[in-house]
Order: structure tokens, then C-alpha cells, then sequence
């Protein structure tokens, strides 16, 4: 395993602001080819190595944490090793599409942290300059006691505007947001996880309720999706037979409400493969026009993992194939869906047979 003493040493052991050094080294660890894992063994490497606010594993670690900010979704800008006065002297910044900015202070230890007044000033000349009012201040710390730290900016001004996070915990974070992807989407998933970093007004508690609640059902959407994948795993090829359709009738007959819906919206797509997107916009449509299916919850993908998983488990005993095929698009970053072709008419004499064709109402 490549550690960051590694390339520090090709980089002569050293970085400095404006250097040579420092370039080569920021763009070596956005690389594509890091995962989440290496970047964390970097990081605890820098932990365990720094020895002061000036020696390189700091440094490097001021370099890591500011990167992480591209794995987020955020537009990244390093800032300076060593401040100067009369400079713009943060650590990096986080930009948002729509303008909000996070400023960030990074710490490989809560020993020495000055005022939280020197963050403040950040935020000050940031929203004076850009006449952005949505700047924010991060402390990103590696270790140590952070409650004093809390306290003073409780005590500030900057209450509202400050927070701080430590790196073990951020990087549960990009953690989150790589289990969510594949559920969401990327758009979806970077715009939840983002929310978590950002101050969230807190007098109204139910803001905090519902974003709580959408990570929640989002990430339990992934754990629904995994078991239908490993569902899928236990009917091995050689035991899958074609359905006749008198059988797929029959199979069709005692499906519950969710399973319903979404074979009735997959046949009504405009386009196949339909994005789990698609296959939901569907499924609420045919549910606000047929209420008689007795769904009255806004339907989302944790409904359609668990409405395929139901599937599979009833088809399992039979030894059929799935008439849905299902992957994971690295196009759409969404999971496509279809009903196999040699399907696709009894599903849809099924569906209008079962008033749920919509497809001329909307």
C-alpha cells in the first residue's frame, strides 16, 4: 500500500505554499483510482505522524481534508499551509452550486486552537467580498478534546454560522453519500449528505426531523436493495425455467398492492429502461388515479426494492426466471429497470385488465 510518506519523500519531504510540490501533490490525491478506504488510511497516517502545525503530515492532512470536499459535490479551493497578515489565510473552501460556501479551518489536533474569532474574520471578508451572506465556517479536527472548542463558539457570535466535525466522522459522511448513490442517484445523494454539513435552522425542530428521516429511509433503501440483489444470487441460472402464460397469470394474481404498481409502470414507460426515478413519478401517478389500490403515502425506491424483493421471493420456490431485468446504470447513476420482452404483452393485457392503464390520462 502506497502510505503519505511515500510521496512525501518523492516530493522531498516537504510542502510549502505556491510550490511545485504542493500542485503535485493535491493532484495526486484526487485520482480517481482512491477509495474512500485510502484516502482514510492517509489521513490516519498524517494523525499519527504530525508532529506540528508546520511539519508536512500536517500539511498533508490540511490537503486530504480540503480534496474530500470534491467527493461531496463541492467546487474545492486549497488555501495556505502558513497565513500571512493582510491575506486570506483559510485552510480551503467548499462551494456549493447555489453559491452557498463552507470556509474550512483544518486541525490534526484541538491543541493550539486560537479564538474562533480568526474563522469569524474568514466569513466576514468572504461575504464582504463575494456579497454572499450563506458563508459558513467547518472545523475539521483530527483528534483531541473538542469541547472547549464547541463552547467557545457557542459563546461567539458565529454560533449560527459555525461548525465543527471530526475527520473520522466526515469521512462516515462520504461513506453515506457512496451507499446512497447507487439508490438516489449522485444529484440526490450529494445534496443530502451536503445538507448534513451545513447549518440547519434549528427553532423549527421539524427541519431537523425531516432531514434525519431522509437519510434514514434513503440508506434503507441501499439495505433493501442488497437483499434483493443477494435474493437474486440464491436462484443460480441453471434452476431458472421460462414461465408459461398461464403461469405468469397466475403469478400475477396474488401480487400485493406495491407489486402492482410498479409492473403496471413498467409497462407504461415512455422509455426502456426506465431510471427508478421514472418508475416512481409512475407509480404515485397511478396511484393518485386509482385510489381503490389503497396507497395513500407518497411512493419512493425503497418501495420498488422492496416490491422486486417480494417478487423474487415468491417466484424462488417455483425455479422461474424474473421477468424484470434490473441494473445499475453508470450513465443514468440511477438503477434501470424493464420487463423482459418475452413478457412484456402479459404483463400489459394484466395491467389493462386490472384498470391500471393510465398511460392516456396523464
Amino acid at each position: 500500500m502506497i502510505e503519505i510518506k511515500d510521496v512525501l519523500n518523492l516530493l522531498g519531504k516537504e510542502l510549502k505554499d505556491n510550490t511545485e510540490q504542493a500542485k503535485r501533490f493535491r493532484e495526486f490525491i484526487v485520482e480517481d483510482k482512491w477509495t474512500s478506504e485510502q484516502i482514510k488510511k492517509w489521513l490516519d497516517e498524517c494523525i499519527n505522524k504530525s508532529s506540528g502545525a508546520h511539519d508536512p503530515y500536517n500539511r498533508a492532512f490540511q490537503d486530504l481534508v480540503v480534496s474530500l470536499g470534491r467527493r461531496l459535490g463541492f467546487e474545492t479551493i486549497h488555501g495556505k499551509y502558513l497565513g500571512k497578515s493582510g491575506e486570506e489565510n483559510y485552510d480551503g473552501i467548499w462551494k456549493r452550486e447555489n453559491g452557498d460556501t463552507i470556509v474550512l479551518e483544518v486541525k490534526t489536533s484541538t491543541w493550539p486552537i486560537g479564538s474562533v474569532s480568526q474563522l469569524g474574520d474568514y466569513l466576514d471578508q468572504l461575504a464582504k467580498k463575494e456579497d454572499n451572506k450563506n458563508a459558513f465556517g467547518l472545523y475539521v479536527i483530527g483528534k483531541g478534546n473538542v469541547q472547549p472548542l464547541i463552547e467557545q463558539i457557542l459563546g461567539s457570535k458565529y454560533k449560527d454560522r459555525m461548525r465543527l466535525i471530526l475527520y473520522d466522522d466526515l469521512m462516515e459522511i462520504i461513506n453515506l453519500k457512496e451507499e446512497l448513490e447507487p439508490v438516489i442517484g449522485a444529484r440526490q445523494a450529494i445534496e443530502k449528505v451536503q445538507n448534513l454539513l451545513l447549518p440547519v435552522e434549528s427553532i423549527n425542530i421539524g427541519n431537523i426531523v425531516r432531514l434525519i428521516i431522509e437519510v434514514a429511509t434513503t440508506k434503507s433503501t441501499a439495505v433493501e436493495e442488497q437483499v434483493e440483489e443477494e435474493i437474486e444470487g440464491e436462484v443460480t441460472d441453471g434452476e431458472e425455467e421460462p414461465w408459461t402464460k398461464t403461469e405468469l397469470l397466475s403469478y400475477l394474481k396474488d401480487t400485493t398492492p406495491y407489486q402492482r404498481l410498479l409492473l403496471a409502470a413498467l409497462v407504461q414507460v415512455d422509455k426502456e429502461p426506465a431510471t427508478s426515478k421514472q418508475v416512481t413519478f409512475l407509480m404515485n401517478e397511478i396511484t393518485k388515479r386509482r385510489p381503490s389500490e389503497g396507497i395513500d403515502k407518497k411512493i419512493t425506491g425503497k418501495d420498488i426494492a422492496g416490491a422486486r424483493a417480494g417478487l423474487k421471493m415468491r417466484r424462488k420456490p417455483l425455479k422461474k426466471e424474473d421477468i424484470i431485468e434490473s441494473s445499475w446504470s453508470r450513465v443514468e447513476r440511477d438503477y434501470i429497470y424493464r420487463i423482459k420482452g418475452d413478457y412484456k404483452q402479459t404483463v400489459i393485457d394484466w395491467v389493462k385488465g386490472e384498470k391500471l392503464w393510465i398511460k392516456e390520462e396523464i
